[in-house]
């Protein structure tokens, strides 16, 4: 069953939502920098707590996801620096044992 203290529309337009009120019209405003209709406004003042609770754990699961995303580099070449060892010291026109009678 439904949360019944969390609505999908609201949970939607907070995560649309740059948080610093305009000086012009004392509303938020979209991340691409629209402002808010005063309807808008009013929906996101009318946040739950639940709502506010699940856009946290949002956000930071995205920014986990970012740290990681940034560190993937890093991490890949720690793993493949052995095998990219093993490269330099090998020949590898030496034929397999397996091969060598083909």
């Amino acid at each position: 069953m439904a949360n019944p203290d969390f609505n999908p529309w609201i949970f939607a337009l907070l995560c649309d939502s740059d948080f610093q009120p305009r000086k012009d019209t004392g509303t938020w405003s979209h991340r691409d920098g629209r402002p808010f209709s005063k309807e808008e406004q009013a929906l996101a003042d009318s946040a739950t707590r639940a709502e506010v609770e699940e856009l946290n754990a949002q956000h930071t699961r995205y920014k986990k996801y970012v740290r990681e995303i940034c560190d993937a580099p890093d991490v890949t070449q720690r793993f493949l620096a052995p095998f990219m060892e093993q490269l330099t010291e090998k020949k590898l026109s030496e034929p397999l044992s397996s091969c060598a009678g083909r």
